[in-house]
């Protein structure tokens, strides 16, 4: 979901909650504060990181995409097909 328009939104979340400089670049700061968010997930947290690690595997992703996207991804913060969802939970594992 990080890319060229969504990046300003990402590194103002960065710099609000996790006090990130806001002087440095924005996509920069956009990819600090995602990291950030993952390792305070693992971290503080304790949840798994992967598909793979709750037993999640590939054999369903298709239907599961299609499924996601047929209720309501096209209004989401990023608009999101189907093959978009694939990807993420390729991504995933």
């Amino acid at each position: 979901m990080l890319n060229d328009s969504t990046a300003g939104k990402f590194a103002e979340y960065g710099v609000n909650v996790w006090g990130l400089d806001p002087k440095q670049p924005v996509r920069s700061t956009a990819e600090q504060a995602i990291k950030k968010t993952s390792e305070f997930f693992k971290s503080s947290l304790g949840l798994p990181s992967s598909l793979h690690e709750i037993g999640i595997g590939e054999e369903n992703f298709r239907v599961m995409a299609e499924h996601a996207a047929a209720h309501g991804l096209k209004d989401a913060y990023v608009p999101l097909t189907a093959d978009d969802v694939l990807k993420i939970y390729r991504a995933s594992l």
